[in-house]
């Protein structure tokens, strides 16, 4: 009887641990979940995010069904150096090929199947895209990519490489006739 009394106690106290542990991991600041994985919005709550804090927006256009979207995320979205430029210097977007929402972009409503066909034009997934802060569609980087190949990209779009009147800081170049 005494050790059953015993056995019960260290059972409670070693579930009273576990219970502990989880709290304290649970309680952990989000920063460090940024840190292992990108933090994706939807389209809407991203346009926003981006408006506000003049960053790019970065979209991954997946489908659930695409082998090559798995695979994306596997072996691009989780590379550390991806994960942390992706958070820190961009607007990270995914946009699902079976949402059926309706969104409303600065008074323009329209369905995330017509965002995908009639705006973007997806034929295929993946689908990647960047847009300015300004809401310019700045165009595709293809599909499946390897990291290399992403954090290259990430970096023409970041410094504003793809526009030859903007510096590196996204701040206009004056023209000869405004100098």
């Amino acid at each position: 009887m005494k050790s059953h009394k015993i056995l019960i106690l260290v059972a409670l106290a070693v579930l009273a641990f576990a219970w502990m542990t989880q709290a304290t991991e649970d309680a952990k600041p989000e920063k460090a979940k940024e840190l292992t994985e990108v933090q994706w919005y939807e389209y809407e709550e991203g346009w926003e995010k981006a408006k506000a804090e003049n960053k790019h927006m970065f979209i991954d256009f997946t489908a659930t069904w695409c082998t090559w979207c798995k695979r994306l995320d596997k072996d691009t979205f989780s590379r550390p150096e991806v994960i942390k430029m992706l958070n820190e210097d961009f607007v990270p977007v995914k946009v699902w090929d079976h949402d059926k929402s309706t969104l409303d972009i600065d008074g323009y409503r329209i369905t995330v199947k017509d965002l995908i066909k009639k705006e973007f034009r997806i034929k295929g997934y993946p689908a990647l895209w960047f847009v300015s802060p300004e809401g310019t569609r700045i165009g595709p980087a293809g599909g499946y990519v390897k990291e290399d190949q992403f954090l290259q990209a990430l970096d023409i779009v970041k410094h504003y490489r793809y526009d030859s009147t903007r510096t590196e800081t996204g701040e206009k170049i004056p023209s000869p006739q405004e100098q």
